[in-house]
């Protein structure tokens, strides 16, 4: 029996490294058990294709984690051990198979010189969610980096009634409920800047239709020209080092290829840990766990698995799968829009309608025809992941099929169906293949073989639709981080406040414990 720790913490994702940081800052003993042989779930830095070409295999934007609690609290230890925050004056654009483009930068005035050349008719209606996210960004923000519920989340609300009154506070509350679809034609003219914002609510499991897409979007889109975007220089996994270097630094521990089998209750108390090696590992105050909800009965002692409140969390629903290719070039692709070769994040939809087939064909487990892509440009403000001269291209396919419904496996089709995504890049970026270096492909299977909490591919910890999110995530009687078994926190994309790198659930978790 290894000694005992104050707190263990089940998965190194960016919430569980996150709050064994904070708490072992605090003075706590700390001890993170990994199973794989890195630390970092899915932020992963590594020379996939070819040496010298640096890719983030799976999350590449750490914008969430640069202005949250973990930050703010910790930026200058995490500087100190090798963390370095590269901005991007252009964040994003989105791309249209006419040629033209939409891009967001972080100068709000450009941005508005780049949406007149396209849809003028937009402007004001731009202009005027610009000033509105600055009134509302304190209390929004607020409510996210907030427990659900809590003390602080109602007095954030109150702050927000007192300051925007009745109508303004339901007027967000609307935001929070609202599709995509019908805040865009509340809002827009033009389809392309319809297109420009819904490409934001692919980025999680928001179909235009699906109501809870308009807040993301919203945030993420307006808030690209207020707030900016960063990556890690030299990749997003800088950010685990130095969460490492942290942790050990104020005597904790991350101690990589020790799966845990089972979490030790006595007295529907968490105590510790049982190790695939059959090590047990005691907890005097808490155990943490930075895994998938659904995946916790599993770890718990049949006698209390058999819960129907622990059982509940087993039908905590996935959002879509994602694939990821990742390109080695000798330059950036050719766009035909050229001015999107100086954005970190190439989005192509192209049109709102277009996304929403996407969805409706991978929810029905069917290879949309025309996927929504997320293109990262890292080497375009982070020269230093590839050698001089030549680039890295980061593509996130979004939405893909859980399951096949034709009962094919993704072994057996991605390559085929990456070529179908290569060609519609191709036909925006004609030349592009003549760049590539080298091709890799990540399927869903594969992302789920990398980290068992991406289950089926799912690279969100579970939908966000309005079912599970907010203060019912991941399902009732689990919520505040907390769940059925005493002493027994739970952290991750799973948790509120959902998917993306912030570090804000790990934050919440260590803050119950402090």
């Amino acid at each position: 029996m290894s000694p005992a720790q104050d707190v263990l913490i089940i998965g190194s994702g960016i919430n569980g490294l996150s709050a064994a940081a904070l708490l072992a800052v605090s003075g706590k003993k700390v001890l993170v058990l990994e199973s794989n042989s890195v630390p970092g779930g899915a932020i992963r830095t590594e020379q996939l294709t070819v040496p010298g070409f640096h890719h983030d295999l799976f999350a590449m934007n750490l914008g969430l984690f640069a202005g949250g609690a973990v930050m703010a609290k910790l930026g200058g230890e995490l500087t100190a051990h090798g963390f370095n925050l590269v901005p991007s004056t252009k964040p994003f654009c989105s791309i249209f198979p006419d040629g033209s483009m939409i891009g967001v930068e972080a100068d709000p005035a450009a941005t508005v010189r780049n949406l007149a050349a396209i849809a003028p008719q937009d402007v004001k209606a731009w202009e005027e969610l610009t000033a509105k996210l600055g009134l509302w960004a304190p209390f929004l923000i607020g409510v996210l980096n907030s427990d659900l519920p809590s003390v602080d989340a109602i007095k954030t609300l109150w702050k927000a009634h007192r300051a925007l009154g009745t109508v303004g506070l339901f007027e967000m509350t609307k935001l929070a409920l609202q599709s995509t679809r019908s805040f865009t034609d509340e809002n827009f003219v033009c389809p392309k800047t319809k297109a420009l914002m819904a490409t934001w609510g692919m980025h999680l499991d928001f179909a235009p239709d699906i109501s809870g897409g308009a807040l993301f979007s919203f945030l993420e889109a307006i808030g690209g020209q207020l707030f900016g975007m960063v990556i890690g220089k030299g990749g997003a996994a800088t950010l685990v080092t130095a969460l490492v270097g942290v942790i050990e630094a104020n005597g904790g521990e991350v101690r990589c290829n020790s799966r845990v089998t089972q979490i030790t209750v006595d007295k529907r108390r968490a105590t510790g840990v049982v190790l695939a090696s059959g090590e047990i590992v005691l907890a005097r105050r808490a155990v943490i766990s930075n895994v998938n909800p659904r995946l916790m009965p599993a770890l718990l002692p049949d006698h209390v698995a058999a819960d129907p409140t622990i059982k509940r969390v087993e039908k905590f629903q996935s959002g879509l799968a994602t694939m990821m290719i990742h390109l080695a070039l000798l330059d950036l692709p050719p766009w035909t829009a050229q001015e999107a070769q100086t954005y970190n994040y190439v989005h192509i939809g192209p049109y709102i309608d277009d996304m929403a087939k996407t969805y409706t064909d991978a929810a029905a487990g069917r290879l949309p025809e025309s996927p929504t892509l997320v293109i990262g440009q890292p080497t375009v403000t982070d020269p230093s992941r590839a050698p001089e001269g030549k680039h890295v291209l980061w593509v996130q396919v979004r939405m893909l099929p859980l399951e096949l419904a034709d009962g094919s496996k993704w072994n057996d089709v991605s390559e085929q169906y990456a070529d179908l995504v290569m060609k519609k890049i191709e036909s925006y970026a004609p030349g592009l293949e003549k760049l590539v270096i080298a091709r890799a492909v990540l399927s869903p299977a594969d992302l789920e073989s990398y980290n068992v909490n991406l289950i089926n591919g799912d690279s969100l910890g579970g939908s966000h639709h309005p079912a599970q999110f907010f203060f019912l995530r991941p399902v009732p009687g689990w919520g505040r981080h907390r769940s059925p078994v005493k002493d027994l926190y739970l952290c991750g994309a799973g948790t509120w406040p959902g998917g993306g790198v912030s570090g804000a659930s790990g934050a919440m978790a260590a803050k119950i414990l402090v």
